[in-house]
């Protein structure tokens, strides 16, 4: 037993002097680099110091911009909420913390970097209210351009005509007979001949859905008709859009100015002293007519001047005319509505947004049947702002955060002031902003923040101004 521990503490001995010796083997010896092997599996773990001190400035800041726009959107989507309980002298108040109940979908796309820097259900679809009528913009200066002209044009296939009309000058007597009663005589003691100039024929409004049409656009188009040095009109004033037939009834069609304009336009002349064959000369075409007459007149507005209202104000008549003419409006044959919408559709393909992500039921976006995700809107704007025909009119378009548009009261005394340019969207239970910000380093970033389901737009406000301003400070 004896020679048996002593052989055992000897091979124990000799194991703890190889495990020493393996342990010596992994100390550094002064003086001597020591190239470290990490095998396949390994991991190295460092602290968010050493994370943060391989950074670039450029991925610092983008770390701390997603860190507040977090804190934000957490701290935002909850508020205090004060109840009484309890009944008579033992009530009192009880503040408590509950969840906001409204659904958010946040995308922030760096424009200069060219990449996505930070995204909260960025790919759900929401309805995007007002900022439908980014689709819309961006696609007609992508489409009809800048230049374009929102026209009206007045055509007559009458002929200017003179004949003679002759006045009568007749004496009157009154006669008492033989049974008491009376009786009128008259009887004709001259004839004057009277030269008459007419026009016979119809006059034709045919428009492009303008709806800046208003008494100065009237007073023009009389003037031009008085030209024709007429006293009279044997004919009707018609007044057509190619659209009527589709969107008769809508609130669009029935408010239009341009429905108005052929009304219009004939009291206008028979105040001027322009009589007509008969009352109330004025109708409406419901589908076309073809014209074999000479052009009177044209009226325009350009795109541009259309663009600057309705993002500024969010005039949906403006937003609504300007999708009407994303199609030929002379093309009578082949005008549809789903024809416009397509027009948006395939921007949004080119903008490289997945199609379904996006659906289309109008152009001002009243309509909740209209959706989008935050990440197809900064889509539009990224492809917007590469192309300099399209983002110069539409940025100057845009409502300018602290001074003016739909945002000319937000964000005042922030470093967003002056700096984010948006469009604002509100329905029932929806508020959106979707639009670009300058960011303290220089880089301009385009942003969509789409909150649905929320009980107030003010909540929605004032959660989108928080973002915004950390977006741009």
């Amino acid at each position: 037993m004896d020679i048996l521990k002593r052989l055992f503490l000897c091979c124990l001995l000799g194991c703890c002097s190889l495990f020493v010796y393996a342990q010596e083997d992994d100390f550094d010896v002064p003086g001597e680099e020591d190239d470290v092997e990490v095998a396949d599996g390994d991991t190295i773990v460092l602290s968010e110091e050493e994370i943060q001190a391989s950074w670039t400035p450029e991925e610092r800041w983008v770390h701390h911009l997603c860190h507040r726009l977090d804190s934000v959107l957490q701290r935002d989507m909850y508020t205090t909420k004060t109840v009484k309980k309890g009944k008579g002298k033992k009530a009192r108040r009880v503040t408590t913390t509950v969840k906001r109940g409204y659904r958010v979908g946040i995308n922030v796309f760096d424009l200069t970097a060219d990449s996505t820097i930070y995204s909260h259900n960025a790919h759900d679809m929401f309805i995007p209210a007002s900022n439908q009528k980014l689709f819309v913009s961006i696609a007609a200066l992508s489409t009809i351009g800048s230049d374009y002209n929102f026209a009206t044009d007045i055509y007559t296939d009458g002929r200017e005509m003179t004949d003679v009309k002759k006045l009568y000058e007749i004496r009157c007597d009154t006669v008492m007979i033989s049974d008491g009663t009376f009786t009128v005589n008259v009887d004709t003691i001259g004839v004057t001949e009277v030269e008459r100039n007419y026009l016979k024929g119809n006059v034709y409004v045919q428009g492009g859905f303008d709806p800046t049409l208003g008494k100065d656009a009237v007073d023009y188009v009389v003037g031009k008709l008085m030209a024709l040095d007429v006293d009279s009109i044997d004919g009707v004033i018609y007044g057509y859009e190619p659209q009527r037939s589709q969107v008769s009834g809508s609130w669009f069609w029935e408010k239009h100015p341009s429905r108005s304009f052929p009304s219009l336009l004939y009291k206008a002349m028979c105040a001027n002293g322009i009589a007509f064959s008969s009352p109330n000369a004025y109708a409406s075409l419901s589908t076309p007519r073809d014209i074999d007459a000479r052009l009177v007149t044209s009226l325009g507005t350009s795109l541009t001047s259309m663009l600057r209202r309705m993002m500024k104000n969010s005039d949906n008549y403006y937003a609504e005319s300007m999708l009407l003419n994303l199609c030929d409006l002379r093309d009578t044959d082949h005008w549809t509505y789903n024809g416009c919408c397509q027009q948006v559709r395939d921007m949004v393909k080119r903008a490289g947004a997945s199609p379904d992500e996006y659906n289309i039921s109008d152009g001002s976006g009243l309509s909740h049947s209209n959706k989008s995700t935050p990440a197809a809107l900064t889509s539009i704007l990224r492809y917007a702002y590469h192309d300099k025909k399209i983002y110069e009119p539409l940025y100057e378009s845009l409502p300018i955060a602290g001074v003016d548009g739909t945002i000319g009261r937000r964000m005042k005394g922030t470093a967003a002031y002056r700096n984010v340019r948006a469009k604002t969207g509100t329905v029932s239970g929806v508020s959106t902003l979707s639009g670009y910000v300058t960011a303290p380093n220089g880089h301009e970033l385009a942003f969509s923040i789409l909150v649905n389901s929320v009980s107030s737009s003010t909540v929605g406000r004032h959660l989108q101004d928080l973002l915004c301003i950390e977006m741009a400070k």
